[in-house]
């Protein structure tokens, strides 16, 4: 209610009891046979000695007329109970009515007091938000500061870890001066890498100096090896390289095209010729693994034979593998025991091919040319097979899709193609992380998530070995040496686009999307994710 309301309603209260204290108690006299009465308000006492009612009233003359004179009223007795039934009636009314008032009042002093209490209650809240965002605002000061201070230690470890690293390859320099200086390696040979408790030789053949494999001369219609990318042959030989997956990728092959002998429409050859290619020397130890990939694809394949080389004679064959396998690159594995390695040694990779032209009247005509065999990534152990580790430490196993696989973070920014020798260098399955479901990608955002140096590491995302090189804007995952469609996708809006056409190489790029992908220049550093399937 309003407080007009309250207010009329006072007054109207107290201006009916003002006016129901004054005294009501009419006169009567008969006459005619009819009671006349004058109403006097203010008068006590209009009753007769025995308590009846006063017949008369002083002031009240009839007329001669007989009628009643002015200020006289002509009534029944019964109207006079009447009026003292409405009077009680009426003083009924005003006692609910003022008890209604007390009541509302009552109700509003206790509304008053409850919204005092709300306005405490307020104000205790206001000042509870103003302490929670005094507190909220020191922690967000001490998280800036932690992650200073997290971005600085993890600069400081990046740093001693590229000293110690220096230190290990200057160490190992100074080892291979001091075996060489012993006669027990070739100076010419490149730098082993330390792998747990034995040396890793791996070759990619991707620099020009081909790890110093040395290629065997060969002139006139004899057999070479030869360094090549991509496809060479629609008919036989391997898609990509082995390392890198994609055309910029390079390997060794055989060429049967290059020097073939020229035999006439009637003759056929059987005489099968060879190509070698030469390890440089490799210093004792109790045993050896020798671990590499190969195609072999083509009507005209011969084999691939490997020598361990020791004192300058071949010996028999530690390994063999003959005719035409398929397209894919298959890895092969040779066990060497103390008799091959308790002297210096090398390794000798030799194929041969029956491919040949035929002629008619001075025109060539090129007839099965289908004899290509191929090598990449070569990796020689100064240990036994069973001594290298599946996995790299430290790494952390998953399965999906029936498939498990080791993953290893590597925080230390690479571009591309250094990335892939990194995880090619692991094992020699190992490769640039292929994500083939939800599940998976899942997993690799959980890890990432759940570390804190490895969430620092990948604010700017992730490498994997997704590359659109060979075809622009479609994608094929590179992991196998033979690139194959994406079965999964999971690309950030917007992405890929190829700004500048020069970004090539897929990225787990968008940490605050829970590293959705995107395309970028293959040059650029960033960490990246290795896989191997065991």
């Amino acid at each position: 209610m309003s407080a007009m309301f309250y207010f009329t309603l006072v007054f109207f209260c107290l201006y009916q009891t003002t006016l129901c204290q004054l005294s009501f108690d009419p006169g009567c006299s008969f006459s005619n046979g009819q009671c006349i009465y004058n109403v006097k308000l203010g008068h006590e006492g209009q009753c007769d000695s025995a308590g009846k009612r006063a017949t008369t009233d002083a002031t009240a003359q009839p007329s001669t007329s007989g009628s009643s004179s002015s200020g006289l009223q002509s009534c029944s007795c019964k109207d006079i109970d009447g009026l003292n039934a409405n009077m009680n009636t009426l003083w009924s009314s005003i006692t609910k009515l003022q008890n209604n008032f007390n009541n509302l009042a009552q109700e509003l002093n206790v509304t008053q007091e409850q919204l005092g209490m709300k306005e405490s209650e307020l104000a205790a809240l206001l000042t509870d938000k103003n302490n929670i965002q005094a507190l909220l605002t020191s922690n967000e000061l001490l998280l800036n500061k932690s992650k200073a201070e997290l971005a600085s230690t993890v600069e400081t470890l990046n740093k001693e870890l590229d000293r110690l690293r220096a230190t290990l390859g200057k160490t190992s320099d100074d080892l291979s001066v001091c075996k060489t200086s012993l006669n027990m390696v070739d100076p010419t040979h490149t730098t082993p890498v330390l792998y747990g408790d034995f040396v890793t030789h791996y070759c990619d053949f991707e620099e020009g100096t081909n790890c110093n494999y040395t290629i065997e001369s060969c002139t006139g219609s004899a057999e070479c090896w030869y360094k090549g990318t991509g496809r060479q042959n629609v008919y036989s030989g391997p898609i990509e390289d082995h390392t890198l997956g994609a055309p910029s990728g390079h390997y060794m092959f055989i060429n049967p095209e290059a020097s073939p002998p020229y035999h006439s429409s009637t003759t056929t050859s059987s005489a099968y010729r060879s190509a070698r290619l030469t390890s440089p020397i490799f210093p004792p130890s109790n045993n050896y693994c020798v671990r590499f990939w190969y195609t072999m694809h083509g009507s005209d394949t011969g084999s691939i034979r490997v020598y361990a080389q020791v004192g300058g004679g071949d010996g028999y064959p530690v390994y063999t593998k003959k005719g035409d396998v398929d397209k894919d690159w298959h890895m092969g594995q040779i066990q060497l025991d103390s008799e091959y390695t308790a002297s210096p040694f090398r390794i000798v990779f030799e194929a041969d091919t029956n491919s040949y032209r035929t002629y008619t009247s001075g025109h060539d005509r090129h007839y099965n040319l289908k004899g290509y065999t191929s090598i990449d990534d070569v990796y020689v152990y100064n240990t036994s097979c069973s001594n290298v580790p599946t996995c790299p430490a430290g790494s952390r196993r998953f399965t999906a899709n029936n498939v498990t696989s080791c993953y290893s973070f590597h925080v230390t920014p690479k571009s591309w193609n250094d990335a892939v020798k990194v995880c090619k260098m692991e094992a020699p399955n190992g490769h640039l992380v292929s994500v083939n479901s939800q599940k998976e990608q899942g997993f690799l955002y959980d890890t990432i998530s759940n570390d804190a140096s490895l969430t620092y590491a990948g604010t700017n995302g992730w490498y994997t070995s997704g590359n659109d090189e060979r075809n622009e804007n479609h994608f094929k995952w590179t992991d196998t040496g033979y690139p194959y469609d994406l079965n999964y996708t999971n690309w950030h809006m917007g992405q890929p686009n190829n700004v500048g056409d020069v970004q090539n190489c897929l990225l787990l790029q968008y940490r605050d999307a829970k590293y959705e992908w995107g395309d970028v220049n293959c040059a650029d550093k960033h960490p990246f994710i290795c896989e191997i399937h065991i």
